[in-house]
């Protein structure tokens, strides 16, 4: 029997819940290929153009888009139209003079939120993995699959750093502390903004203050946005 992991395309009930594209219009979808995020967590460069985007009627019409280097994710063109796009990339489109940010909604869906071009060369990361290399350095590794290797020995996993794009210069340093302003990106609170309260070590777990609210997550599933305000703009103030 064949196997299915080669395959381009998948059926359009199965598609990720990060998607946000109706089911019954056609039968097949664009896969991601392997990439700075996983499949169920990314959105392939096709559909970001033509079905959010509306800038094509057709796949055909969209890969041309993608094939003739008019798209930028994170300051490099990307001419692949399975390319994964996922949290926090930074999407560019020169020739409307558009930029976009990717974020998470409240049902899980990933959007697309207009920002500036101010906004385009930050970035920011979660810090998922950390390990010591040769020449006694740290190696850290994001959420996008991005590493970067320096002395930096006071960040942690689960901190979120400021990059600039695409060169990735560490900007700024956010650790993963109380009061700190943070997302849910995964579980049942998905896309809630909060403040973070407090951390529970034995748990592993997060309590947060949103809108009046209390909720207690992973920590796995808190992104940090910063201290008063969120360092990169993602459509809410403080």
């Amino acid at each position: 029997m064949a196997k299915m992991g080669g395959r381009k395309q998948i059926k359009r009930y199965s598609m990720p819940p990060v998607m946000r594209l109706p089911v019954k219009s056609s039968k097949w979808l664009t896969k991601p290929i392997p990439g700075p995020h996983p499949v169920d967590k990314s959105i392939p460069l096709r559909i970001i153009v033509r079905d959010y985007l509306k800038l094509a009627g057709t796949a055909k019409e969209a890969d041309r888009i993608i094939f003739s280097g008019k798209v930028i994710v994170d300051g490099v063109v990307r001419r692949d139209p399975r390319f994964p796009v996922g949290f926090m990339d930074i999407l560019e489109i020169p020739d409307i003079n558009k930029t976009y940010r990717v974020f998470i909604d409240e049902l899980g869906r990933l959007k697309l939120l207009e920002t500036n071009k101010e906004e385009a060369g930050k970035k920011l990361c979660k810090v998922v993995k950390k390990q010591c290399v040769r020449g006694g350095k740290i190696q850290l590794t994001m959420h996008d699959g991005r590493n970067i290797v320096g002395d930096l020995k006071d960040i942690g996993i689960g901190d979120v750093i400021q990059l600039s794009v695409p060169d990735g210069e560490l900007l700024k340093h956010i650790p993963l502390s109380e009061n700190k302003l943070a997302v849910v990106t995964d579980g049942q609170h998905t896309g809630k903004i909060g403040r973070i309260e407090e951390i529970k070590k034995e748990t592993k777990t997060v309590r947060l203050s949103t809108n009046g609210e209390k909720i207690e997550t992973s920590v796995n599933y808190v992104f940090v946005l910063g201290d008063e305000k969120p360092l990169v703009d993602v459509g809410v103030a403080a």
